[in-house]
């Protein structure tokens, strides 16, 4: 069974983490062996599980064993994992009962990493004795690498202000628990460089700062405690530290260890820390207090000594190799408070846009619905797209953490859209096309509010060019009927784009490919921005008057997906959205599978990020602007599906009301307008029952007659896929 049909989305999370990546060595990791054994079986737990999630996602067909001393070690496992057929479980002496030696090629040991140590004698040597039988079964199966995870303690105690590298040793201090801690961490490390000696295997130490990660079962630290509070705004008590400790979510080190299998020098050490994870537990609490300020109740208690609850550690070494980490501590934070929560609610990173989420979507879906005001006018047939379209689908409504809406067309649509929107827009959003803009290359529509600031890390670069909120208006346009056609179009129009991205931003064009590069760079070099901007055009509409049967993504991002089969948006339904109606492919479920897979798959939590690289922002008078009110939208019987429906915001604009927030026109006073509202609810409301009652019973009647629908009469019928609306009810 796949991992993550099982997992929450906090463990899947982390499982998947480091195969998500596009540096994961997948052809490194491609049919090995990989032997796993648990000092600590939570920990193994999650190492054999992010072992799945590699199989699954890369179909590697790695071969998983799991060592213990007994079956506890498979305590906290489904069932149904076991009975994978690329697991395989022994004990100790299970496996040394083998008539023919097992082989490996790799050994993970999560030795004492993070685990609370008991501070006696029988304890330390029970430790050390496991330690030492794992190692020798280690020897016996001749792995290529031995990756051993250790932690923080081996460090000892360093001087506030000191991160502490890998062969620096802090001081021990004999008369505090962590002194044993230091003494049993280091032993286990130094085993390992003996036993490697011995049987000639190669060896690398991961060592962790203090470990934290989401439903993983790691709850020794006092810190896992703090979020579980936080989470049920519980009262914690905290020592106030003077040194800084060094922290790590799980995910960076299995990102580490990985690439400790792959890739990473052998026969040393690497400490493993979080991307701005290192402080003291003050600042831990004012990050912790700065995301939950109502419901974060801890107290910092004073110590004239540290308490010593971790190490600040360097990572400079293995970030050097080009693993870096990825998890903020910030991240980490919540990550670990929203999981710890009753009940558990779809993730979001709390900190989106500044805390402009909201109201970013807000204008956009003003946006949307007066390009929905103006298609209808005007006849024009478009849908909802990309993130856009997979949120209605999937979410009815924005994905939560998007940041962007698009919409499509064919290109006659395209070209009657762009030949009236200007004149039908209100006079604060302008029509941002390379036309419109002499500073502006983009190869699709931008709608644009005035007096607004929303630039990327590219369009930044160009600060005479308009960079206001922007709302994309993509063109699907028609390719070859052949395969061999659609190839070469496809190649063509990946060329041009190319010449024009690359020459707008002065850049060398390398797409991977040595020759194919160097030859784009030199025409490059060669022709006029303007030219190349032509040439883009000209091949997007190069099978415009031809009726091949297939269409191409040829503006947007999906341009690498190839070619799809034109019938896919030959028809429209109407959809849910924000509380609204909105066209989308009747085909949508294969329209979405060629964009996305499976897209009914969200991704990973920590991933969770804003799509644009958004690096200066000022909504202006637009900060506060307010969701635009939910509307009734039903496709008029006996219409086409791109046919114009006099709404009550075409009626409001007719009027010279405003429609949305974000649209200005001549309307009168936002206070007026407030007060009319219930009024006018009042009004629509009726008009609406009257008008349902209308279409019910002329439904009726035909019903009653029995007569064929015409083509035009069924297409329409098609469109209208909500029951509610079918029965001639409000649908709430």
């Amino acid at each position: 069974m796949e991992l993550k049909k099982l997992l929450n989305e906090y463990e899947y999370d982390w499982a998947a983490f480091a195969p998500c990546r596009d540096d994961f060595p997948a052809v490194q990791m491609k049919g090995k062996k990989v032997v796993v054994a648990g000092g600590h079986n939570h920990f193994a737990r999650c190492v054999v599980y992010t072992l799945f999630a590699a199989n699954d996602l890369h179909s590697l067909h790695m071969q998983i064993i799991l060592l213990g001393k007994d079956s506890s070690a498979l305590t906290g496992y489904f069932p149904q994992l076991l009975k994978r057929g690329d697991f395989q479980f022994f004990t100790f002496d299970q496996l040394a009962a083998q008539e023919k030696p097992v082989q490996a090629d790799f050994f993970v040991y999560t030795g004492c990493c993070n685990k609370k140590l008991e501070h006696t004698p029988g304890f330390f040597f029970e430790e050390v004795e496991g330690s030492k039988t794992v190692m020798e079964l280690a020897g016996q199966m001749h792995p290529k690498r031995f990756i051993l995870l250790s932690d923080y303690r081996s460090c000892g105690i360093v001087e506030r202000g000191v991160l502490c590298s890998e062969y620096e040793n802090g001081r021990s201090d004999f008369s505090k628990g962590s002194s044993f801690d230091f003494e049993l961490v280091k032993t286990v490390e130094a085993l390992c460089g003996v036993y490697a000696k011995q049987h000639g295997f190669s060896y690398v130490i991961l060592r962790t700062g203090i470990l934290l990660g989401a439903g993983t079962g790691l709850d020794d630290t006092i810190f896992t405690d703090l979020f579980k509070a936080a989470a049920k705004g519980e009262t914690y008590t905290l020592i106030n530290s003077k040194n800084q400790y060094s922290f790590v979510y799980i995910s960076d080190v299995f990102h580490a260890l990985y690439h400790a299998m792959a890739d990473l020098r052998v026969n040393t050490v690497y400490h493993v820390t979080g991307k701005d994870a290192t402080v003291s537990t003050g600042m831990l609490c004012a990050m912790l207090h700065d995301l939950y300020p109502e419901q974060v109740q801890v107290n910092l208690l004073y110590s004239r000594k540290d308490p010593s609850y971790g190490t600040a550690m360097n990572d400079q070494k293995i970030r050097s190799c080009g693993c870096k980490p990825a998890i903020t501590l910030q991240d980490a934070i919540q990550l670990m408070v929203e999981s710890n929560r009753i009940p558990a609610k779809t993730f979001v990173f709390k900190d989106s846009y500044q805390g402009k989420i909201q109201v970013i979507q807000n204008i956009l879906l003003s946006y949307l619905l007066e390009i929905d005001r103006i298609c209808r006018k005007y006849k024009i047939r478009y849908f909802l797209a990309g993130g856009t379209l997979l949120g209605a689908v999937r979410h009815h409504g924005f994905i939560p953490w998007d940041d962007d809406a698009d919409v499509m067309m064919l290109r006659d649509d395209y070209e009657k859209f762009l030949s009236v929107v200007q004149s039908e827009l209100p006079g604060n959003v302008t029509l941002h096309t390379a036309d419109t803009d002499p500073l502006n290359h983009c190869v699709f529509t931008k709608l644009r509010i005035d007096n607004t600031l929303f630039a990327t890390k590219y369009t930044s670069k160009f600060p005479q060019m308009h960079n206001g909120v922007f709302f994309d208006v993509l063109c699907h346009d028609k390719t070859a009927h052949s395969k061999i056609g659609r190839k070469i179009h496809l190649q063509l129009t990946l060329l041009t784009r190319s010449l024009v991205f690359n020459k707008w931003h002065h850049r060398k064009i390398n797409n991977g490919h040595k020759i194919q590069s160097a030859v784009a760079n030199c025409i490059k070099a060669v022709i006029p921005l303007s030219l190349a901007q032509k040439l883009q055009f000209k091949c997007l509409r190069w099978f415009e008057k031809k009726d091949t049967g297939y269409l191409y993504d040829g503006m947007g991002r999906n341009v690498y997906n190839g070619d799809f089969p034109a019938a896919w948006l030959k028809d429209t339904v109407y959809w849910d959205f924000e509380g609204h109606r909105f066209p989308i492919p009747k085909e949508y479920d294969k329209y979405l599978s060629y964009l996305y897979g499976n897209y009914n798959d969200m991704v990973i939590a920590s991933g969770r990020k804003n799509s644009h690289s958004i690096v200066i922002m000022d909504l202006g008078e637009y900060a506060n602007c307010a969701r635009p009110q939910r509307e009734l939208l039903l496709p008029e019987e006996g219409r086409d599906s791109s046919a114009a429906v006099q709404t009550p915001q075409a009626e409001q604009q007719a009027k010279g009301e405003d429609s949305h927030p974000v649209f200005k026109t001549d309307a009168a006073p936002l206070q007026e307008e407030e007060q009319r509202i219930p009024a006018l609810s009042q009004q629509l409301l009726r008009e609406v029952e009257e008008n349902l009652q209308a279409i019910a019973d002329e439904e009726r009647t035909k019903m009653k007659k029995e007569e064929a629908p015409s083509p035009k009469e069924t297409a329409d019928i098609q469109l209208q896929e909500n029951p509610a609306e079918k029965e001639g009810k409000l649908p709430l």
